[in-house]
């Protein structure tokens, strides 16, 4: 089995000397602490959206893949189509078990001479075993990158704070931070410009302190998770170990079309996709739920707010067997303050405008199923 990755980040005593906040992520057998707040939720939140935010990830881990014959191996071995991915090209992907099942959720950084995976830090050395077990006489090597480490900037000013050009979305490049290379990875998680920069962990701090410096005329703000949670949410973003996970099928997710070639030839796991494709059946599936009458105004500071777990039943079966439960929940405030939520409900609940009611602080609310998995969408300039 590979070596595990530290679980607590090498900024660790930098966050806890600003006075963050931490919550654990991970099994308990091996959580990672990672920032909650830095105790200015609002102010950061107000960032993310005005200006830029920064985000330690030490819950990110990055598995690099090498050799010529790579790109035939993962194609062979993914949902995504790679045999053709171009360099500065990024994309999203799943790996799957022989039951269809989501073993990892991936990022794939395509560069010049290798091909990076990006992936939950609890999964790397299961993934790195899991994917190498299929090795046989390929030109390729799989291995954990225990010198790199993940930060994410996220805001409409990204580029200015790292005085780089623009590039799109789902591409990536590579630039100089105090005469350091930085390979940066752009996905709009939030909403906002989203740029993940995978930072050589004997540099971190030197670079982290660099981009948060207040002398500089735009620094970037830290963040914790709770900001970057509430945002993610609205721009309609489902993430795995939290909305959906080893338990799930792709066309349980919500996010099939952008992890899944179903065009493509075969893969493992990819004969329950299409019979599940191909028949349009699923048990279940992540819906985005709307509580609209649940509004903080100048007359009402009180709401219901749902949380992680809440039992959702139709309305005329209140306290019965449920037919699904929340995944995620936040107060959006750019919906003007109403509650909204990830939720994994069955498929025959999940038509946009189905009228549910789901458990909140004590009481069932009043909700439904919205149009998209995106509840906002920033107004293009």
């Amino acid at each position: 089995m590979p070596t595990p990755i530290p679980t607590v980040s090498p900024l660790h005593q930098i966050h806890t000397a600003a006075e963050a906040y931490f919550l654990n992520y991970g099994p308990p057998e091996s959580q990672t602490p990672i920032v909650e707040t830095f105790g200015q939720l609002d102010m950061e939140y107000a960032a993310l959206r005005k200006a830029t935010v920064i985000f330690d990830e030490p819950h990110m881990a990055t598995l690099k893949i090498t050799g010529s014959e790579r790109h035939a191996f993962l194609n062979n071995m993914l949902t995504a189509k790679v045999d053709d991915l171009k360099a500065s090209t990024s994309i999203h992907s799943f790996w799957l078990n022989r039951q269809g099942k989501i073993d990892a959720d991936l990022r794939i950084i395509e560069t010049e001479n290798q091909t990076l995976l990006k992936l939950d830090r609890h999964l790397a050395p299961s993934t790195t075993k899991t994917l190498s077990d299929f090795i046989f006489a390929e030109d390729l090597d799989i291995s954990i990158d225990h010198s790199t480490h993940w930060l994410s900037i996220h805001g409409p000013t990204a580029f200015q704070i790292l005085n780089i050009n623009p590039i799109e979305e789902h591409t990536n490049t590579t630039t100089t931070i105090n005469n350091i290379e930085i390979t940066i990875d752009r996905f709009d998680l939030t909403g906002e410009i989203g740029l993940y920069l995978a930072v050589p962990t004997d540099q971190l701090e030197s670079i982290y302190n660099h981009l948060i410096d207040p002398t500089k005329d735009n620094p970037a703000k830290p963040t914790g998770w709770l900001a970057i949670n509430t945002a993610r949410i609205e721009a309609g973003h489902p993430l795995y170990n939290i909305d959906f996970g080893p338990d799930s099928l792709p066309a349980e997710t919500g996010i099939l079309e952008s992890r899944v070639n179903l065009k493509k030839g075969c893969y493992l796991g990819q004969e329950v996709v299409a019979r599940m494709n191909s028949r349009n059946i699923r048990k279940q599936s992540i819906v985005a739920l709307r509580l609209d009458d649940q509004r903080i105004t100048t007359e009402s500071q009180s709401i219901l707010q749902p949380l992680t777990g809440s039992h959702i039943n139709l309305p005329d079966q209140q306290g019965q067997t449920p037919i699904g439960a929340v995944t995620s929940s936040t107060i959006s405030p750019m919906l003007g303050a109403i509650p909204i939520c990830f939720a994994m409900v069955k498929d025959a609940q999940t038509t946009p405008g189905t009228k549910l009611s789901v458990w909140a602080e004590g009481k069932f609310a009043d909700c439904q199923v919205a149009d998209s998995l995106t509840f906002w969408t920033k107004p293009k300039a």
